[in-house]
């Protein structure tokens, strides 16, 4: 009978990673792996970030269903079409500006609503996401990184 490891749920330094060479290769280009420290230490920064980018998306669909609703009584090329067309590629402009900004606190959006964050991490030597929702005053979860939110386990700090 094989013996099944037990895992702590203890967050660690990438430098802990087993298989180090092996794993790196899951994380995506640009992505970096952070501690439990830095990544609650950009929580606030990265909390701020998300409200932003769920106002663009809000103001986004509002701007394209207006749009929708012009381009039924105008041509494309009417000055009003562009105004807004103008308006939303600017939009666009700013999502991106502050997709960068959030990846530069180590964070990625997981989900835009309800707001989701998660940050590449390591847990008992494995490559892992740790996750946070909005409602929740810490990042207290993670899970496997080829895994979903609905799996998530707690953090154990040593």
């Amino acid at each position: 009978m094989s013996e099944v490891p037990i895992y702590s749920g203890r967050p660690m330094e990438i430098t802990d990673l087993l298989n180090f060479e092996r794993v790196i290769d899951e994380i995506p280009s640009g992505a970096r792996v952070v501690t439990i420290e830095e990544a609650r230490e950009s929580l606030p920064v990265a909390r701020k970030l998300l409200i932003e980018l769920q106002s663009i998306s809000d103001n986004a669909a509002d701007l394209t269903e207006e749009l929708d609703i012009i381009l039924e009584s105008y041509e494309s090329s009417h000055d009003h079409v562009t105004e807004l067309a103008d308006y939303l590629a600017s939009m666009i402009h700013s999502w991106h500006q502050v997709v960068d900004k959030m990846d530069q606190t180590g964070a990625k959006m997981a989900c835009l609503e309800p707001g989701r964050l998660e940050w590449y991490g390591v847990v008992d030597e494995q490559l892992v996401l740790y996750s946070w929702a909005q409602g929740e005053e810490d990042i207290e979860w993670y899970h496997d990184i080829k895994s979903s939110f609905l799996s998530r386990k707690p953090l154990i700090e040593a």
